[in-house]
């Protein structure tokens, strides 16, 4: 998931993401508190899904905690989307979203967003699943 923080660009890994409506074409999104997620979900805020293809490296780029001031992105080829939020290259697919209302439950916030906007770039790869064997831990 990108997003913007003011100028910042920011990227982190969901919890997981569900289908929330047909029409409008919405969903849920899972982040945790800590960290970037704190600073996501206010209304009408946007950022992009970017759907990891499984066997990359990219997925492992985002799992380390983001430092202030660090480029994230400085590895990772990537293009604005026109929401002003970026876009992976090496991503199966992308979805520009709008978040509607965020709820809080627990330790994540559960994000509502409308999808404005989205491309599949590669439909032949396969999406990637992290699989944990806890949900205790990250």
């Amino acid at each position: 998931m990108t997003a913007k923080n003011g100028n910042t660009d920011i990227g982190l890994l969901t919890s997981w993401v569900s289908q929330a409506s047909f029409n409008p074409p919405g969903l849920t999104v899972a982040v945790r508190k800590d960290g970037l997620g704190a600073i996501l979900g206010s209304p009408d805020e946007p950022f992009v899904l970017n759907i990891l293809r499984e066997g990359r490296n990219l997925r492992r780029h985002f799992l380390k905690p983001q430092v202030p001031g660090e480029d994230r992105f400085a590895d990772v080829e990537t293009m604005e989307a026109a929401n002003g939020c970026l876009m992976l290259k090496d991503a199966l697919a992308y979805l520009e979203c709008t978040v509607q209302n965020r709820m809080d439950c627990g330790d994540h916030w559960l994000l509502y967003a409308t999808v404005n906007n989205g491309k599949v770039l590669d439909a032949t790869g396969v999406t990637a699943v992290n699989h944990r064997k806890s949900g205790s831990q990250y």
